[in-house]
């Protein structure tokens, strides 16, 4: 009886023992799978924190490439070398704002004509004493920028020609009121230095002959027929100028 008495409590702790032994590992397990699943969570925290950081960046990134993108305000001006060229006694000066392909400015001139350019009668002299343009501009593309390449312009020019009498010395000053259109081409040499050969045409709307009769002019009657009803410059222009 004592001898089975021992084999069963052995048998016992033995099972005891296993089972002990299967819960510790079975522990360890849980233990194991707890510092997986932590590591596993922690990882998608840190990528899910990463991705705004990412989308952010490349929002700060990508917000200089849309401004640089978008219209830049700028200003230009500039010199018409063919009237400081050819006419004598000339000045010829421009400039005003751009913003992206638009254009907009001022401009004025004033010199001697000449007598082939300008259609003056013999016995006379032909000067514009002032020509000032109020000009608005849009670049149709092909060039290095915005404000560069083919453009078209519309142009009012308010204009006094003052005629004097050779022989005489009279003299009488004509005014006139004229809307055309421009058609040029602006090359950037160098940064904002351009060249800019151009050629225009305008009407007349207030003629600086009225009725376009001649005007008399001491003893002698002037009658201009290149400046009647247009006023064209159709052998091309240069202006050189910077824009900033």
């Amino acid at each position: 009886m004592l001898a089975r008495s021992n084999m069963e409590l052995a048998r016992s702790t033995r099972v005891r023992s296993a089972a002990a032994h299967e819960h510790e590992g079975m522990t360890n397990l849980t233990v194991r799978s707890m510092f997986v699943l932590n590591i596993l969570v922690a990882l998608t925290a840190t990528v899910a924190g990463a991705q705004p950081v990412a989308a952010t960046a490349a929002a700060t990134a990508s917000a200089p490439e849309a401004e640089e993108e978008g219209y830049r305000l700028g200003a230009y001006a500039e010199v018409d070398v063919g009237i400081l060229a050819f006419l004598k006694q000339g000045t010829a000066i421009a400039g005003g704002v751009t913003y992206g392909p638009f254009r907009a400015g001022l401009s004025y001139a004033s010199f001697l004509s000449n007598p082939s350019l300008g259609g003056v009668p013999g016995g006379f002299n032909l000067r514009v004493n002032y020509l000032l343009g109020i000009n608005a501009a849009y670049f149709i593309g092909l060039g290095q920028s915005a404000d560069s390449g083919l453009y078209v312009q519309t142009m009012l020019h308010i204009k006094q020609q003052g005629v004097t009498n050779k022989a005489s010395g009279a003299h009488v000053d004509l005014d006139s009121v004229a809307l055309g259109l421009e058609l040029g081409y602006v090359w950037k040499v160098y940064r904002g230095l351009y060249v800019a050969p151009r050629v225009g045409a305008l009407y007349y709307v207030d003629k600086p002959q009225p009725g376009n009769d001649p005007v008399t002019v001491g003893d002698r009657q002037y009658d201009n027929g290149r400046h009647k009803d247009w006023d064209t410059y159709f052998i091309p222009t240069l202006s050189v100028g910077y824009a900033w």
